[in-house]
């Protein structure tokens, strides 16, 4: 039995397994829109990402959200307790942001893309701790909270997606993980 199938709630696992499907023969490796417009649903973001999803162009509605998520994570990072030790690591995680927007504005999504997943390693730590970096953390997360699991799983896996250049389906992606940050 695969790792995820002890890890992910059974009514979760269609959607997570349409999200980031397993390498195999003949099946596409990439994430399709309709899975990650159903993994939005799912975590409770569905109309926010909809509405982000008209256009592919650096919107109105986009740049606002851009804007939402930024506030929402400098919001989180400044309210997070951490050991003195650990202090820089809120700072670096703020300097990412603006870096990470304008990669975005840039339609520069493989960049945003790596700049994302360094935000989101770095968040993950301020807010769990040394559990973050272990092995376990998926189903530590869910135990907590399935929702907040799936999308620290969705985190996860997004490095999966390194490399594939500047494509649609990354800007799909990373505005996926943007509108649960907006809005948690």
């Amino acid at each position: 039995m695969p790792v995820i199938d002890t890890v992910i709630p059974a009514e979760y696992l269609r959607v997570t397994e349409r999200l980031f499907p397993s390498p195999g023969a003949g099946s596409e490796t990439i994430p399709s829109s309709d899975a990650i417009e159903e993994f939005a649903r799912t975590l409770g973001v569905g109309s926010e990402y909809g509405s982000l999803q008209q256009g592919l162009d650096m919107d109105h509605a986009t740049r606002r959200m851009l804007g939402h998520f930024r506030n929402n994570v400098e919001l989180l990072v400044q309210k997070t307790w951490v050991e003195k030790a650990d202090e820089a690591l809120k700072e670096k995680v703020l300097d990412r942001l603006p870096y990470f927007i304008e990669e975005m504005e840039a339609r520069q999504f493989d960049r945003a893309l790596k700049t994302f997943i360094l935000i989101l390693q770095e968040l993950a730590y301020l807010l769990f701790g040394a559990q973050s970096r272990k092995a376990d953390f998926i189903e530590y997360v869910l135990r907590i909270d399935p929702i907040i699991g799936l999308f620290w799983w969705y985190a996860i896996n997004l490095s999966s997606l390194t490399g594939l250049g500047d494509v649609p389906v990354l800007r799909s992606a990373i505005l996926l993980g943007v509108c649960f940050l907006a809005s948690f």
